[in-house]
């Protein structure tokens, strides 16, 4: 085996390389890359653009409508800048929230083909009901999508009543909006990571990691139970 196929094997990047022979063909390229979690891979920046924009807006609306100035002092020209830089910020989240959004909506369709709204799961040593309800696996991602939907609305809202005011400073609008989706921005990316970590949305796609997550069943069920037979599912 040639050094460059064993780095990719490694790497797992064997189907783009062809194992260091030759070139894999377009179309085994463009599936590779489509099976990967590409989702969780694009939700950092714009969490990260949008929470800027969000706290510099707080903090224009704490210091200007606060008694917080008697105990700091910042220069109008400084909060010139801070409000420039949270219009530009809001900006770049949008636009990186683009492909979160696409790839996001990619996910819950992938979620809806396997998964039904409500479930039965039956203990296959003594057919006993361990779970009878709501699949939380798509209730998180339901939720999750409408938080960040939310939040993509009020940032378009926010980009859009700023763009002609001078140096983009926030009204009483642009900053309630901002204080009420911070925390459900927030709130929407811990249910992210929980549907990753602990339901592995997206994550297991192919090779081993797709075997396991087909055996292993609600893995938190088991844990509740005691037991690891759980394989019958059934969605109502």
């Amino acid at each position: 085996m040639s050094d460059l196929s064993s780095i990719t094997k490694a790497l797992g990047l064997g189907q783009i390389f062809g194992n260091g022979q030759a070139p894999a063909p377009p179309s085994s390229v463009l599936t590779l890359l489509v099976s990967h979690p590409i989702h969780p891979a694009t939700v950092h920046f714009p969490i990260a653009f949008l929470s800027l924009s969000y706290m510099l807006d707080n903090f224009h609306a704490a210091y200007t409508r606060t008694p917080l100035s008697s105990f700091m002092t910042v220069s109008s020209a400084t909060m010139s800048e801070m409000s420039r830089i949270a219009h530009y910020s809001n900006v770049l989240g949008i636009i990186t929230a683009m492909p979160a959004a696409a790839t996001g909506v990619a996910e819950m369709l992938a979620m809806w083909k396997t998964n039904s709204l409500k479930e039965k799961i039956v203990r296959e040593s003594d057919g006993k009901v361990v779970y009878d309800g709501y699949n939380p696996k798509l209730l998180n991602g339901i939720v999750h999508g409408m938080l960040n939907e939310l939040a993509l609305v009020i940032s378009l809202v926010n980009w859009w009543t700023k763009r002609g005011v001078k140096d983009y400073a926030p009204s009483g609008l642009n900053e309630a909006l901002s204080a009420l989706t911070l925390p459900a921005l927030l709130f929407s990316a811990f249910l992210g990571g929980k549907m990753v970590y602990e339901y592995g949305v997206g994550v297991q796609r192919q090779g081993e990691a797709k075997k396991i997550g087909e055996d292993m069943g609600r893995d938190e069920l088991k844990r509740s139970e005691g037991n690891t037979q759980i394989k019958v599912r059934k969605g109502e």
